[in-house]
């Protein structure tokens, strides 16, 4: 039995569904970039070119803050399960704070210069959640149509 989502195939066979969940952070990702598009037109539409801006800076840092995110995720993994990283653990520390510091240094300073950008950035920082919510819809669909 094999169900098709998108460019991905996947069969009942235990390999294929396995290779389907390993590319949910690709699928994540490229959803990302999509609803970037999206949102980039919807905020310029509805808030003009501060909103515009606020949100291609808010979307920026959200996928910049997701890749630092998957990296850090992975060395931890690999620390804790061969004890060998590439990363150090203080990079992986400072890379957190800066992650959580950028979100309010850029928040703070398009807040002083517009009210609309600040809501435009504040949908780009969401962009990882509706990113996350189109995955898990096509998670559910392809694990409804796997039961049929």
């Amino acid at each position: 039995m094999y169900f098709i989502v998108g460019d991905v195939t996947i069969s009942s066979q235990p390999d294929t569904a396995r290779q389907f969940y390993d590319g949910a952070m690709l699928r994540i990702r490229r959803f990302m970039l999509g609803l970037a598009g999206l949102g980039a037109l919807l905020c310029g539409w509805s808030f003009g070119l501060p909103g515009l801006l606020g949100f291609l800076i808010g979307a920026g840092i959200s996928y910049m803050n997701h890749r630092w995110l998957e990296r850090m995720v992975d060395a931890l993994g690999e620390r804790v399960t061969s004890g060998q990283s590439g990363e150090r653990g203080g990079l992986l520390v400072v890379r957190a704070l800066l992650r959580y510091l950028s979100i309010a240094v850029g928040a703070y300073v398009i807040f002083r210069v517009s009210r609309a950008g600040l809501f435009g950035f504040l949908a780009g920082v969401c962009l990882p959640i509706a990113a996350i919510a189109c995955e898990v819809g096509v998670e559910l669909v392809v694990g409804l149509r796997h039961e049929a």
